[in-house]
């Protein structure tokens, strides 16, 4: 059962990543949220978001991270585009490593690595390219008073695994390029 589950796993994902956006194109179909609060006492569930972090999830799955120099060089940071309920949404840069706050929301976005081309194997997780066709961010988000969401956005397919908030959508808009 266990290797059947990882067969249907490492088939379906590579084949979510057929879907493109370019950078040229805006994100402007972002909905807020519906209002269903998907966390738990100790933090937000998200389970391919905290399954794709690295080691070895407990299906036998390997989730390293893993990327060439020239790769993961060849971009700085990404763009992410937060809505709330109300108001126009906003997007903010966030380099590799910096925290940035993200206006009056009460959330700082911190991102961890952005992945160009995603795909998921079974060596783990690394690009297929230096191109952004299947854009993926790892970022940490810090709320006040709650514990930290660590997770993935998908930029071509982003009703993947969304930030689970009540009152703010996060999506990845594009990556940005190191100069």
């Amino acid at each position: 059962m266990r290797s059947l589950l990882t067969i249907m796993l490492l088939t379906t994902l590579p084949l979510l990543g057929c879907g493109q956006k370019t950078g040229d194109e805006a994100v402007t179909d972002l909905a807020p949220p519906t209002g269903t609060d998907q966390t738990t006492d100790t933090g937000p569930s998200n389970m391919m978001g905290a399954m794709m972090g690295g080691d070895t999830h407990d299906m036998g799955i390997k989730t390293d991270i893993s990327m060439s120099d020239e790769i993961k060089n060849a971009w700085a940071g990404a763009i992410i585009q937060v809505a709330g309920t109300q108001g126009t949404p906003q997007r903010y840069e966030l380099m590799i490593g910096e925290e940035v706050d993200l206006g009056d929301t009460g959330l700082t976005a911190t991102a961890l690595i952005f992945i160009p081309d995603f795909v998921m194997g079974e060596n783990g997780i690394t690009s297929r390219s230096p191109e952004p066709t299947n854009p993926a961010l790892r970022l940490r988000i810090t709320e006040n008073d709650r514990p930290d969401y660590e997770g993935w956005l998908f930029g071509a397919m982003p009703e993947i695994h969304p930030f689970p908030h009540e009152t703010y959508s996060i999506l990845l808009a594009e990556g940005i390029p190191a100069e």
